[in-house]
């Protein structure tokens, strides 16, 4: 299977989610949260989740942290600093796509301690199937090896095997809704 015909195939199973979405997203983030890089981490990158990604918003309410977003510049993603998850606005290139607004703190690479990686597949092992920009792999090749890369997605998006490029970076492990600790 290409990662044409795979991007194509996760893009269906993820509008099956409905109603179900919020549920899983909350498990997610409960595993997020539980997750030791997670909480020794001071700077965590996030992600403004589109409709068919986890809702990881929640874990504002995690105090301790500073929160940064992705924003596209050209090519390119730069990490911003954000007080409060108010200070995303869609973006000019994608109104679908929140960001941070212009003007604040861009956060150096060696200053994350943890980036939160979506994805529209992942494997087991940390291969990451993205929407096709390579902005993630870049990023990801930029902050290596002083940061920690979480993939967040549904236990629908994970697959057995994603078509790898020399290009392509993993994650160092993978949270979805069954990854959240037991009550």
């Amino acid at each position: 299977m290409t990662k044409a015909d795979l991007r194509r195939d996760l893009r269906m199973r993820l509008k099956t989610l409905g109603d179900s979405r919020a549920e899983k997203s909350r498990a997610i983030t409960t595993a997020v949260a539980a997750h030791t890089a997670f909480q020794q981490a001071e700077n965590i990158a996030l992600f403004a989740p589109l409709p068919s990604e986890p809702d990881i918003e929640p874990l504002w309410e995690k105090g301790g942290h500073r929160f940064c977003y992705p924003r596209v510049i050209g090519s390119d993603l730069e990490f911003v600093a954000v007080r409060h998850v108010e200070e995303l606005a869609p973006a000019a290139w994608n109104p679908n796509v929140r960001e941070p607004t212009a003007g604040q703190q861009i956060i150096e690479p060696s200053e994350i301690a943890l980036i939160l990686v979506p994805g529209l597949a992942f494997t087991r092992d940390g291969h990451r199937l993205g929407r096709g920009g390579g902005y993630y792999d870049r990023i990801l090749a930029l902050h290596r090896p002083h940061a920690i890369a979480l993939g967040v997605c549904f236990d629908l998006q994970i697959v057995p095997d994603i078509p790898c490029e020399p290009h392509d970076q993993r994650v160092d492990a993978v949270l979805t809704e069954s990854s959240a600790p037991a009550h």
